[in-house]
């Protein structure tokens, strides 16, 4: 059982750093990078938005290994250390591989994840103001 628990957590991080880690990524590059890596929803059409955490897969996979604050209610970790990223939003749909999005930068954001020992889930990212 617990070896299911952990190839399943390892292709669901896997799935996470192809959607949701891109230290390269930039915002004229959404559209391209979207149809490149086949991101699209569960229902198989384009997602109406993806964001991209700007960091090397180690960086983000820290989150889960102590670099993070476990928020309880919410089953969520969110990261000590700041992040830039990237979201894109889709502008135009149409057929899978036909949609085309727009890219917004975003420096200094804490990100949220769903963590089974590696980063599985993307959940948000957020400014923290409390200073």
């Amino acid at each position: 059982m617990c070896h299911f628990v952990l190839v399943y957590s390892f292709e669901r991080y896997n799935t996470f750093k192809v959607q949701h880690i891109d230290k390269k990524m930039t915002v004229q590059k959404c559209t391209a990078v979207i149809k490149q890596k086949n991101i699209y929803s569960n229902d198989n059409v384009c997602k109406a938005t993806n964001t991209f955490i700007l960091a090397d897969p180690n960086e983000v996979k820290s989150i889960c290994e102590g670099e993070g604050d476990n928020l309880c209610k919410s089953h969520l970790t969110k990261s000590k250390r700041q992040f830039s990223v990237v979201i894109c939003t889709r502008t135009k749909c149409a057929q899978k591989l036909r949609c085309e999005y727009e890219g917004k930068l975003y420096r200094n954001r804490f990100v949220l994840v769903q963590c089974s020992g590696v980063p599985v889930q993307y959940a948000e990212n957020i400014l923290d103001v409390e200073e």
